[in-house]
């Protein structure tokens, strides 16, 4: 399922981004609001522990248990993480299994 799917977003046409618009030959720029999850009680799911590795990034990790590189973001809101930069080498992270996919 596409990420913006019946998001809302809005435009911006700010006068603090005026000159970076300008330099882009842009007038506006479309945004998308910030995405609410449900409340999910993540403690339900099953979980599959991975340690971090030095070559690895949420891309990798979620297609080699998802099969999919799409569903990256479930990691990371899962462990509350949302992005590569915050995770460390040897860390252990916990991967919900696929059911959490529908739920979210």
């Amino acid at each position: 399922m596409p990420k913006y799917v019946n998001q809302t977003s809005n435009l911006n046409n700010d006068p603090l981004y005026k000159d970076i618009m300008k330099d882009r030959g842009v007038l506006s720029i479309q945004q998308f609001r910030t995405k609410y999850f449900n409340n999910v009680d993540l403690s339900s799911y099953p979980t599959t522990k991975y340690i971090w590795k030095k070559s690895d990034n949420l891309f990798k990790i979620a297609n080699l248990f998802y099969r999919n590189k799409n569903y990256w973001w479930v990691i990371g809101y899962f462990n509350q993480k949302p992005t590569d930069g915050h995770y460390e080498i040897g860390e252990e992270i916990l991967i919900p299994s696929v059911s959490i996919i529908n739920d979210l």
